[in-house]
């Protein structure tokens, strides 16, 4: 590691995507803190660098193409007295002792270089499970990428992924590959569900399917990748009989099933969550370790773009209030979490003196929820211990999608702190 003394900052964010970005600008509007933003990708504005319409909606107040969208955080940072580190990859985080600043080390075009701060903010994203991680079998030939790889070779780089595709998981992702496939000139071979629902909206997976004329393959599971060199087929399997097929394709596209990108946190004083693999946070959305904060999709996988820009601006408040405050203690909470078929809750610490009735929590629901399949007719409860402190029915939940928890209807006088609360899900199938 450098041997130099360490560059002194007030504010170090890690990450340049949509929620990194939104906190830097919400510091600079506020305060003189020396800040600096590190991304290692030579460009900043994240993923929806690569992406289609439809963002900025909630936290510019207008919608633009993704490119767009990245375009004007650019423009927005760069007005800012922000130092912005471009190419630049944190290697590591070391928290200091309370009262201490902490320490990154990053590598970049300049060299390694060592820094301290005050605060941090990791806002580093997500990444889609690749196929060693969902344990697809067959043989390992060209054609099989994720969402991310195609929309960087498509919208990108202008290459054309090959003549005809089949997606793997129907979250809200995989109609982004049939627009970017579609634009590539490629058709679509289908999209194939290991569940029994689909988890993106069935009416508009179904229009695309109509108006692009390809199957959606529910209750269907992967058998095999087939081909040598190049992707020929897939093999797949219906569960409801096990009946076998063969959807000829060159191209396979691996989507959904996000997850943290979340290593920095490795083997460090920052509480993992086991549910999300991304860190344990606070309301105020700082992490086990004093000031130390984190938002975006480094909490929980993907999510949308413009939430995880709220999220970050509000990272940019708590690191204000703390600021201020001079605060050199973590507060006491009561720590929720979730058993399956609920796949995480985020924050996982709630503070009830904090909690207010919260107005339009759908345009920004927080805490939330989400579900590791679509769910009809559920019921979800809170437990501490053997009291039930609260429950509500629902029509249908959809996989993979944030759902605002109403914490503020909770009965916390009858929660017990040692045992904190659980959230249980069941299905009525009334």
């Amino acid at each position: 590691m450098p041997k130099e003394k360490p560059l002194p900052l007030d504010v170090a964010i890690i990450g340049g995507g949509p929620a990194g970005i939104a906190a830097c600008l919400e510091l600079s509007k506020s305060s003189n803190l020396h800040m600096a933003l590190f991304e290692g990708d030579t460009q900043l504005g994240g993923m929806p660098r690569s992406c289609h319409v439809f963002f900025g909606m909630r936290d510019q107040r207008r919608i633009y193409t993704g490119p767009a969208y990245a375009r004007k955080l650019n423009r927005l940072i760069r007005k800012t007295a922000a130092e912005i580190h471009t190419s630049s990859r944190v290697l590591d985080v070391i928290p200091g002792d309370p009262g201490k600043p902490h320490h990154i080390n990053v590598l970049s075009p300049q060299g390694l270089r060592s820094y301290e701060s005050r605060f941090l903010l990791l806002a580093t994203g997500c990444f889609e499970s690749s196929r060693s991680t969902r344990h697809i079998p067959g043989t390992r030939p060209a054609g099989i990428l994720t969402t991310g790889t195609l929309q960087d070779l498509v919208n990108l780089r202008r290459l054309k992924p090959g003549k005809r595709a089949l997606i793997i998981g129907s979250e809200h992702v995989a109609l982004s590959s049939v627009l970017t496939l579609r634009r590539a000139g490629a058709s679509i071979a289908g999209i194939v569900e290991k569940d029994q629902q689909l988890q993106t909206y069935p009416w508009v997976a179904g229009a695309i399917g109509r108006i692009f004329n390809f199957p959606v393959f529910k209750n269907t599971s992967v058998k095999a990748i087939l081909g040598n060199k190049r992707v020929k087929a897939v093999e797949l399997v219906k569960q409801a009989d096990q009946e076998s097929m063969q959807v000829e394709c060159d191209t396979v596209i691996i989507t959904g099933k996000f997850r943290p990108d979340s290593s920095l946190i490795d083997n460090t004083a920052i509480a993992q969550d086991p549910s999300t693999l991304g860190p344990v946070v606070d309301m105020n959305l700082m992490t086990s370790v004093l000031n130390i904060f984190a938002a975006g999709n480094l909490l929980r996988g993907a999510d949308m773009h413009d939430l995880c820009a709220l999220e970050g601006k509000l990272a940019a408040h708590s690191i204000l209030t703390h600021l201020r405050s001079g605060r050199n203690h973590l507060e006491q909470s009561i720590r929720i979490s979730a058993e399956s078929p609920i796949r995480y809750v985020v924050p996982q610490k709630i503070e009830p003196s904090q909690i207010r009735k919260r107005l339009f929590s759908k345009l920004f629901p927080w805490p939330a929820i989400q579900v590791e399949r679509t769910l009809l007719n559920p019921v979800i409860e809170a437990w501490s211990g053997n009291n039930k402190i609260w429950q509500r029915f629902y029509r249908k939940l959809m996989a993979n999608t944030r759902i605002p928890l109403p914490i503020e209807k909770f009965d916390w006088d009858g929660v017990d702190s040692k045992n904190g609360v659980i959230l249980k899900a069941k299905e009525t199938y009334n």
